[in-house]
């Protein structure tokens, strides 16, 4: 087939089962000697560390990346681009296919807003489970840059559909330890600090960790999928504009920024849903104002909220007091349906314009402000139409 699977081979997986007695005996580390934690560390760090080859993935093309779901999640690929066509395969959790174009659906389904597919060399994937991603390998740096003070550190943004990870040590966030083989996915934007050559290619790795949102783990991944993020590059839109306001359309799943009466921006979201006498995953109608902006944070909640911890979160944008806000996502491409857990999500591009079109400005470094006092920021109102 002419996808491009860069799935381990079977050998070099990780079962669910090893993974789970690894994390068994790690949790219940007091039952055994300092010689045994050592081992049950050094075997999984081990196990984490089978560092996947820099992919082949075709350069500067289009492509699509199955996003939804979890590795195991199977997608069908069809003959046509409508439900009932007939099965032209099946499309697995990260498999990447080529592009080929968006086209609408050949027979209407009334129970999905969305009408989009992609067609793919292979056939047909609705176009709602696959991330439009491109690899654009990058030359690295001979060196990373100073910041203001003294440290060293630039903002990166992953430039392949996805890429695997090294660890020094065993990582302590759930997105890292629970997956058989981590990685970290197009579009992502992390904080790289060091630079070294991989002892076993010989290629130059970054260092990559969240700033914000997270706890400190640091793990080294291939300089050439890392594109240098520039403080040019995030500098405002429109700065001496007046009246900037935004509104989010809960009805069409809808964002628009006005400047006075003018819209100047206008782009399809992703909202919570609707379930108002739960109060579950609802996108606060109102009024709001931005209180805080970072270019990347992670962001994770517990079971009552979905149970999501998901890192390098890109141009967030956050409106209200519980942690409602507009960003980046690359974890579908539901946009236009309503599915979040009350945050806005936007496309990658269209979340960066409004981060740096809204006010206050953020400085590149540290790359995070909290705004403090009232009719200093840009105002958010969500409504239902």
């Amino acid at each position: 087939m002419d996808y491009f699977n860069h799935n381990m081979k079977p050998k070099e997986k990780l079962s669910r089962r090893e993974f789970l007695k690894l994390s068994a005996l790690a949790v219940g580390g007091l039952a055994l000697s300092s010689g045994d934690i050592q081992r049950v560390f050094a075997s999984r760090l081990a196990a984490v560390n089978q560092q996947e080859p820099v992919s082949d993935f075709p350069e500067n093309q289009l492509l699509g990346r199955i996003c939804v779901g979890e590795p195991g999640t199977r997608v069908d690929i069809l003959s046509e681009p409508y439900w009932d066509a007939p099965s032209a395969g099946t499309a697995w959790f990260d498999d990447v296919f080529e592009w080929k174009q968006e086209v609408v659906a050949k027979q209407i389904d009334p129970i999905r807003v969305n009408q989009r597919w992609v067609e793919t060399p292979q056939g047909y994937i609705y176009a709602d489970y696959v991330q439009k991603v491109k690899h654009m390998p990058q030359e690295p740096l001979n060196e990373i840059p100073i910041t203001p003070t003294g440290e060293r550190g630039m903002w990166v943004e992953i430039v392949t559909p996805y890429t695997g990870l090294n660890f020094d040590k065993p990582p302590s966030q759930y997105w890292l330890t629970s997956a058989v083989r981590p990685r970290i996915y197009y579009s992502q934007v992390f904080w790289a600090f060091d630079m070294r050559r991989d002892p076993e290619s010989g290629n130059l790795q970054y260092c990559l960790m969240q700033r914000y949102g997270a706890h400190e783990d640091t793990y080294w991944v291939d300089a050439s999928v890392c594109r240098q993020i520039t403080p040019e590059e995030i500098a405002p839109i429109h700065p001496g504009a007046g009246n900037k306001h935004i509104i989010v359309d809960l009805r069409y799943q809808t964002l628009s920024c006005y400047e006075g009466s003018e819209e100047v921006f206008f782009t399809k979201v992703t909202t919570g849903g609707y379930n108002y006498e739960e109060e579950k995953w609802v996108t606060p109608i109102g009024t709001h104002t931005i209180w805080r902006k970072m270019v990347s944070t992670h962001m994770s909640a517990g079971p009552a909220v979905g149970n999501y911890d998901i890192s390098g979160v890109a141009w967030t944008t956050l409106f209200d007091n519980h942690g409602a806000a507009i960003h980046s996502t690359y974890w579908h491409n539901y946009y236009g349906t309503a599915r979040s857990h009350g945050c806005v999500n936007a496309r990658p591009e269209d979340a960066k314009w409004v981060w740096r079109w809204t006010e206050p400005e953020v400085t590149y470094y540290p790359g995070e402000l909290i705004i403090q006092g009232l009719n200093k920021s840009t105002t958010v109102e969500v409504i239902q139409a």
